[in-house]
């Protein structure tokens, strides 16, 4: 419910909406833990829910009304890619949410007809998918539904979830076979990857990355907990934690950290340059929030438009400009929404 509830006054803009965090107040932990796996699911995978959801019923299903796509796209993902969930309870659910939350009183029935539909489209779980098959529903652990009609005839780009335009644009930049490889990687659960400072002890429990400064986490640790337990961790991928190793031999006495995000490169600096003043900006306002209680914890100035400075000069300025996140498909699903001429544009003038 809290799902669809999200889902509703957003459906429509697809893919014009923003990706706040989903709000699972009053629920226990295991049913937070399942909305946001299924938040995630629908968000990663919303083209192609929406390309079976067609195969489905003979409506325009961008144009349904909020309350209906809601139920549709929640139950659709239910259905393709959580196994330990029964049909019936899914189909019941998404049914009895629309009955309460739609003004019209046909609705519910039409969910009840498109998702029953789905489940007689929906074919045998095979162990290997095959990217190029238009009858198979891939998902992201490498298994496939056959289903039981060609349903996504476009390549493989609405069976990954990306726009035709899109990733037209993607394989004349880069070719088809390396097209093809991103979309099929942008479906994979990307591991959550740990940096540690210099000195400090891998945690226990944890697999070793291929860069002997990080770390995977597994899959079922609750995030916040691990981090508690070793403050010292970062989330950060490797690549990120590389960019400051160019800095390792400068001893700079003031540092600025331009675009800081959420403050991690901000606090890896800190640990690198212990005595340094150091300051950042981040002109995105959620962001920011988290940056405020880095600083205070480390010592570090925050720049704003409400504040003065800086005045003096830097020794070291870090900026990590707002990219296109082309690289992290996998980790950031709303980047391949947005992955077209006029956002690129827009964001070269932004950098």
């Amino acid at each position: 419910a809290v799902v669809m509830r999200r889902i509703r006054p957003i459906y429509r803009r697809f893919p014009q909406f923003d990706f706040a965090p989903l709000l699972t107040d009053g629920l226990d932990k295991r049913d937070a833990a399942l909305a946001r796996a299924i938040d995630h699911a629908v968000f990663r995978r919303w083209i192609t829910l929406t390309t079976v959801i067609d195969a489905a019923t003979e409506r325009n299903v961008r144009k349904l009304d909020g309350s209906v796509g809601a139920a549709l796209l929640v139950g659709a993902a239910q259905l393709l890619l959580f196994d330990r969930i029964p049909d019936h309870a899914i189909i019941n659910a998404s049914v009895e949410w629309t009955k309460r939350e739609s003004d019209n009183k046909r609705a519910a029935g039409f969910v009840n007809a498109v998702l029953r539909k789905l489940t007689r489209l929906r074919g045998e779980l095979i162990e290997t998918f095959d990217a190029a098959n238009a009858n198979h529903f891939l998902r992201p652990d490498g298994t496939a539904y056959e289903m039981r009609e060609p349903i996504f005839t476009d390549d493989i780009a609405s069976a990954t979830g990306f726009e035709e335009k899109v990733f037209a644009r993607l394989q004349s930049q880069v070719g088809l076979e390396h097209a093809n490889e991103l979309a099929v990687n942008a479906i994979v659960e990307a591991p959550t990857v740990c940096s540690l400072p210099s000195g400090v002890s891998m945690p226990t429990g944890v697999k070793q990355h291929i860069d002997p400064h990080c770390f995977l986490m597994p899959h079922d640790v609750d995030v916040a907990e691990f981090l508690s337990e070793h403050p010292d961790v970062r989330i950060q991928d490797s690549t990120s934690t590389k960019a400051l190793s160019l800095c390792t031999l400068l001893r700079p006495l003031r540092i600025l950290d331009v675009c800081a995000g959420k403050g991690t490169k901000t606090k890896q600096l800190r640990s690198m340059f212990p005595d340094a003043f150091i300051a950042a900006t981040e002109p995105n306002d959620m962001r920011r929030q988290t940056l405020m209680e880095v600083a205070s914890e480390h010592d570090v100035t925050v720049y704003t438009e409400d504040t003065a400075g800086p005045t003096e000069p830097f020794d070291l300025v870090v900026v990590d400009a707002p990219c296109s996140n082309s690289g992290v498909f996998a980790r950031r699903p709303e980047a391949k929404y947005r992955y077209k001429e006029k956002t690129i544009d827009s964001l070269v003038q932004l950098q």
